[in-house]
């Protein structure tokens, strides 16, 4: 074998040092502990438990924490989770008459080639017909929409509802 360099000596020397104390932790370190733990004083357990069980019922869940739990662990009665039929007749239902009630605009898509506005949940792009009243969407901008009765000719704006 050729002579070894200074880093090389280096190297070896640093992965003596690491076997020896592997070496020290398994034969020496942890059999004394281990020894030291099975010596433990059973009054400072006793002490430690009863101090524990203390805290704990001081502690205990009352008044409006217990409400929330209970009503945190009760089955829901129905989804959240609404699908687009579900979510029109709420908007239908909810709307007092007049077509402002019934338009929802609540988001607004630019991809660079579209824009789309997202009305009532679900997607329009400009010159799409809306299911609100045969209502045609003629222009969107990030802050409001256009839209269009094509048998009156009359046109409504309706601003970003975030």
């Amino acid at each position: 074998m050729d002579k070894l360099n200074k880093r090389q000596i280096i190297i070896l020397a640093v992965a003596a040092l690491f076997a020896l104390y592997a070496a020290y932790e398994f034969l020496i370190a942890r059999p004394s502990a281990k020894k030291i733990k099975a010596e433990a004083n059973p009054v400072q357990v006793e002490s430690f438990v009863s101090t524990l069980s203390s805290d704990l019922m001081k502690y205990k869940v009352a008044g409006v924490d217990a409400y929330i739990v209970k009503k945190a662990e009760t089955d829901w009665n129905r989804s959240p989770f609404w699908e687009k039929i579900s979510y029109r007749e709420f908007t239908g239902n909810k709307a007092g008459g007049g077509v402002a009630a019934k338009i929802i605009y609540s988001g607004y898509v630019d991809t660079g080639s579209k824009k789309m506005a997202i009305i009532n949940g679900l997607e329009y792009e400009a010159g799409e017909s809306l299911d609100v009243d045969d209502f045609v969407l003629k222009s969107v901008t990030p802050s409001r929409i256009l839209v269009v009765n094509p048998k009156t000719g009359s046109e409504l704006y309706f601003p970003i509802q975030e």
